[in-house]
């Protein structure tokens, strides 16, 4: 926890007003974040790694009852194959968790 490899880099430390959270496991969904986000509440999530973080964050929130979508073309996965399975596995799970495009989510923000 304490090894400043997993801090986050300096230039992108200003790139949001909201916080951030940092945690020593793969999936990020627990209290801490349900505190910052809201029980409940429809969070769109990207990331790296698609088959690893991003796959055990969405599940983990599913299970707490947030609605997830899953931005696809804004994760990585560890390969492009893995990449692929994950976001097929996430594809299982509606209506708790859908997969839509970058292009997709902001068309459904503007209205």
């Amino acid at each position: 926890m304490g090894d400043a490899l997993f801090d986050l880099v300096p230039e992108a430390v200003s790139l949001s007003a909201r916080p951030t959270l940092d945690l020593p496991t793969f999936g990020k969904w627990g209290v801490e974040l349900e505190t910052i986000v809201g029980r409940g509440a429809h969070v769109v999530l990207a990331g790296v790694s698609t088959d690893c973080c991003v796959l055990s964050t969405a599940l983990a929130g599913a299970d707490a009852g947030a609605q997830l979508t899953v931005a696809t073309d804004a994760c990585a996965g560890s390969t492009a194959e893995n990449h692929a399975a994950a976001v097929h596995v996430l594809g299982l799970y509606p209506p708790q968790i859908t997969l839509a495009t970058t292009a997709e989510i902001l068309a459904l923000a503007e209205g």
